[in-house]
């Protein structure tokens, strides 16, 4: 009986000890060596990816994705207005004696029924209808414009999309917060948008209305 007990024992001691090897193989990853070991945990399971999982993921799933739509999207662009442009304001320009109003975004007000939209920022109340006209005009600089024809709108105007020296207008001018998105209408400068907000550039850097809620506002019956 005491026989059996020492080799119960020992058997029970042996697969102890050969365990402890696995079990430190799970929490500080895999022996030394080829082939040794288990594989280190999933990084989808981790609570951290290392970074370099990160930018790959995000290359493979964003980036990379985003810049081939955006490509695909300027193929199917035909231009059939191009000139020099005159600003009207932040998302409206005239070439040609055509007037243009930006389709997929929507800019604070200049010059609306003699109003200009204001809004609240770090250092205070400023122009920001002004200053979206401002930068509009800062990213044409003088340069010949090409814009679509998408159609016209209630009040005559072609929506277009337009490019300057091959930078997307309506992209720069939702990216640097001097217009929003127009999701009503279209998701095109949606991405562009949540720049802007992550960013807290132009208007969202403090509080302003929707031009388009500004306008009903003001508008003059």
């Amino acid at each position: 009986m005491m026989r059996s007990t020492e080799i119960i024992f020992v058997v029970f001691f042996t697969v102890v000890l050969s365990s402890l090897p696995v079990v430190h193989s799970q929490e500080a990853g895999a022996l030394e060596g080829p082939g040794q070991g288990f594989p280190d945990a999933s990084p989808i399971q981790a609570e951290e990816l290392p970074m370099s999982l990160t930018e790959d993921y995000e290359d493979e799933d964003t980036l990379v994705d985003r810049k081939y739509l955006d490509r695909a999207q300027k193929k199917k662009l035909d231009f059939n207005i191009v000139g020099k442009a005159r600003v009207i304001d932040g998302d409206t320009i005239t070439i040609n004696n055509a007037k243009i109003r930006f389709s997929g975004i929507d800019a604070p007000e200049k010059n609306y029924y003699g109003q200009t939209q204001f809004c609240k920022g770090p250092k205070g109340v400023w122009a920001c209808g002004k200053k979206a006209s401002t930068k509009l005009k800062q990213l044409i600089n003088g340069q010949e414009v090409q814009c679509t024809d998408e159609g016209k709108d209630r009040y005559g105007r072609t929506l277009s999309i337009c490019y300057a020296n091959g930078v997307d207008l309506q992209a720069e001018m939702v990216r640097s917060g001097m217009a929003v998105a127009y999701l009503r209408y279209s998701n095109r400068y949606e991405n562009e948008m949540l720049e802007a907000m992550i960013a807290q550039v132009g208007i969202w850097s403090g509080q302003f209305e929707e031009p388009e809620l500004w306008r009903r506002q003001h508008r003059k019956n």
